[in-house]
């Protein structure tokens, strides 16, 4: 029968331990001894010669096992990793090093590890280290082998280490083992302050359901009390974001069309299919930072390419202009030269190409090395300024996708500020920039939502009032604010409708039975918010035309282009409708998981 010995304390006033020695055949000897060092308190755990030791600045270890942690996203992981959705969790085996060829073992299974670098490599709340005692006549280089072929299916994919369940995961190796004679010492190490901030965030993403600029300064606070540094606050976010069921199907679609790019198996469309996953994602308020994380991991030529494209070889041999002695750093890349670097820059996101930021990386490491040698420091200053230029661009965009593609977003009077200065800082460089680089790109797209588009109109045009003195900063934001009133009272009388709906029959085509409806839903309305419930003119009946029409579209368009292929069928309904392309692809993604139509091919042909 199985027995387990379990002990639980506080190493340090943040880490937490929770030690389980385990097995059917364990000695009555203690496994763990406290002490009292110069330093500080020591806990060391034991296990037939081998041992786990804990002061106050972190884990000293000897012996045949290794480290396990549930995979934070984001975190560096292995492409094998990657691809394989089962995989759950981070694993280290002592004495393994990774090269070209795969994982080679040594005899060396001691070392040292801080706490801090722990929780950075590691997952930022807990972590685990085991070690084995296994009557295998093995060494210890050939038992490490052996372990990871036995395991490490079972510890890359138990859902355990990422729910603290102690006794399952225990119970999971040994089981896996299966030798009586096997014994088991797992080791739980917790960050408390990032544990109590984990759930905070988590708590209030679920109550908000959102997460832009506004949630993140409303846990800075919490997590400034609780020592959780900005790497480590940025790191849990994502990871709760990711986590949210929703979310992690969108994700999880992106980073399966990575790799298919990255292996060369995709069609010409994928691009446009993995811009378009980050504008739905956009409306479903996603950071792009959980779609940046995944972009690192294409290497710049993983992306079959004949050739360098010209944006790039253009963006390079401008740079390479600033390593020229012979002519000012200032005249080399000038206002022209800086219009055509930001066009650059805009075809490489448009690519998902990381070659442009490759180049970039690599001209500020060569000027600042020249800089630290003695060298000139105005090509520096230059490139330095070109960055800036970037930046407001980054900035400026920011502001307008927000409108464009987010349900119900706003401005502040402090985003149009900036963006006033961003504004004439492009057009300092040549005229028209903003609107050809900021504005245009949004209005062009075609998944813009209507009301976006009505936002986006009157901020450009409060812009140009604004300069010509005809407008205040308040101005602007509440006609946004005033937009963005009237779209969230149709989504509320819109899903007021549907719910409705469903419970009774209502002709929709009979007058009087669309009065009802109306009464009954802006009751349930009123009732729900304890006062008469007021909405602009002409909402309800703009909320109950968008029902209607996608009634129409799942009922009967959408049949006949499943059946048919013609998908000039489906895009003439969204002419004719204006229909957001956003919800219309949600209806579709719908529609196939209710009806088993999740293949690839299916997909492009919604995709486009």
């Amino acid at each position: 029968m199985l027995k387990d010995i379990r002990v639980h304390g506080s190493i340090t006033e943040e880490i937490d331990f929770y030690a389980n020695l385990a097995g059917e055949k364990l000695l009555t000897a203690p496994f763990y001894e406290m002490t009292e060092g110069a330093e500080g308190a020591e806990v060391s755990f034991f296990l037939a010669g081998m041992y786990l030791r804990l002061d106050g600045k972190g884990i000293t270890f000897s012996g045949t096992g290794g480290v396990v942690s549930e995979y934070m996203f984001g975190s560096p992981m292995p492409l094998q990793d990657l691809s394989h959705k089962e995989v759950k969790n981070r694993l280290v085996m002592f004495g393994a090093v990774a090269g070209e060829g795969g994982l080679t073992f040594t005899s060396q299974l001691s070392g040292f590890q801080s706490y801090k670098s722990l929780f950075l490599d590691g997952n930022a709340v807990g972590n685990y280290y085991f070690l084995i005692k296994v009557p295998w006549p093995f060494s210890a280089r050939r038992t490490q082998e052996t372990l990871l072929k036995t395991l490490g299916r079972v510890l890359k994919r138990s859902p355990f280490p990422g729910e603290g369940a102690d006794s399952d995961f225990v119970g999971e190796i040994l089981k896996e083992l299966a030798d009586p004679d096997a014994t088991l010492l797992l080791l739980r190490l917790v960050h408390k302050p990032y544990q109590r901030f984990y759930q905070f965030v988590r708590d209030y993403y679920r109550r908000v359901g959102m997460w832009g600029d506004q949630e993140e300064r409303f846990v800075i606070p919490f997590a400034e009390e609780t020592g959780v540094e900005e790497y480590q606050r940025e790191r849990i976010a994502i990871d709760i974001l990711y986590k949210e069921k929703s979310n992690r199907q969108l994700v999880d679609e992106y980073k399966d069309l990575l790799l298919e790019v990255m292996s060369g198996k995709t069609d010409p469309s994928a691009l446009a299919r993995l811009n378009s996953l980050r504008r739905l994602a956009m409306r479903h308020n996603l950071p792009s930072s959980l779609f940046d994380t995944l972009d690192g991991l294409i290497p710049a030529a993983s992306v079959a390419r004949e050739s360098e494209p010209n944006y790039l070889r253009q963006t390079r041999e401008i740079f390479e202009g600033l390593f020229i002695a012979s002519k000012p750093a200032a005249e080399i890349i000038g206002p022209a030269e800086i219009a055509r670097l930001l066009r650059y820059k805009q075809q490489s996101l448009q690519h998902r190409d990381n070659g442009f930021e490759q180049i970039l990386l690599d001209t500020g490491r060569m000027l600042d090395e020249r800089v630290a040698q003695g060298g000139d420091s105005a090509p520096f200053e230059v490139f330095s300024e070109v960055i800036t230029f970037f930046d407001r661009l980054d900035n400026a965009e920011a502001v307008i996708n927000q409108l464009a593609f987010m349900e119900q977003a706003t401005v502040s009077e402090s985003k149009v500020r900036s963006l006033v200065g961003n504004q004439r800082a492009l057009d300092a460089v040549e005229a028209g920039l903003f609107r050809l680089l900021v504005v245009e790109p949004a209005l062009n797209n075609p998944y813009i939502l209507r009301f976006g588009r009505e936002k986006v109109l009157v901020l450009v045009e409060g812009l140009e009032r604004l300069e010509r003195g005809e407008a205040t900063l308040g101005d602007l934001v509440r006609q946004v604010e005033a937009i963005a009133q009237v779209e969230a009272a149709e989504r509320r009388l819109y899903e007021g409708i549907r719910a409705r709906l469903k419970q009774s029959y209502f002709n929709l085509s009979n007058p009087v039975h669309v009065r009802l409806l109306q009464r009954e839903v802006e009751g349930e309305m009123a009732k729900h918010e304890g006062r008469p419930f007021s909405m602009p003119p002409g909402t309800f009946a703009s909320a109950l035309e968008a029902v209607k029409r996608e009634s129409e579209y799942l009922n009967h368009i959408l049949p006949r282009v499943l059946e048919s292929g013609q998908t000039e069928l489906r895009e003439r309904f969204l002419k004719e409708t204006g229909m957001d392309r956003y919800r219309l692809e949600e209806l579709e993604r719908e529609y196939r998981q209710r009806h088993g139509l999740e293949d690839a091919e299916k997909e492009r042909t919604f995709q486009g």
